[in-house]
C-alpha cells in the first residue's frame, strides 16, 4: 500500500484554474435566487479588474451592473462560444465594447 501511494505522487496532475465557463456564468446571471446572480455579479467584477488598462478600458464611472450586462449580452448572443472559460468570455466581451487605445480601439 505505501509503495501504491508513493508512485501515485509522481504521476502528474492536471490542474486547472478554470472553475466556470459561459454556461455555468450565464446561468448564474439568470437564477431567480439572488446568491447566484451576486456570484456572477463579484466574478465579472473580479476579471475585470485583473485585466483592467491592459486588455480592457472601460470608462471610470461604469457600474458593475453595467459591466454584467455587456457580459450577458455577449454570452445571449454568442452561444457557439459558451463552453470557453468564463474569464476569457468576459474579457473578450468588455473588450470589444471598451478595448485599450495601445490595443487598436479607443477609449470612451
Amino acid at each position: 500500500m505505501k509503495k501504491l501511494i508513493a508512485s501515485l505522487l509522481f504521476v502528474p496532475c492536471m490542474a486547472s484554474a478554470e472553475f466556470l465557463d459561459g454556461n455555468s456564468l450565464l446561468s448564474k446571471m439568470n437564477d431567480s435566487d439572488v446568491i447566484p446572480r451576486a456570484v456572477s455579479l463579484g466574478y465579472v467584477q473580479g476579471v475585470i479588474d485583473v485585466f483592467v488598462r491592459t486588455q480592457v478600458c472601460p470608462p471610470r464611472n461604469i457600474t458593475a451592473g453595467q459591466a454584467q450586462d455587456v457580459v450577458k449580452r455577449y454570452l445571449e448572443n454568442h452561444p457557439e462560444k459558451r463552453h470557453f472559460s468564463a474569464d476569457s468570455l468576459v474579457i473578450n466581451a468588455v473588450a470589444q465594447v471598451w478595448p485599450c487605445a495601445n490595443r487598436g480601439g479607443t477609449r470612451l
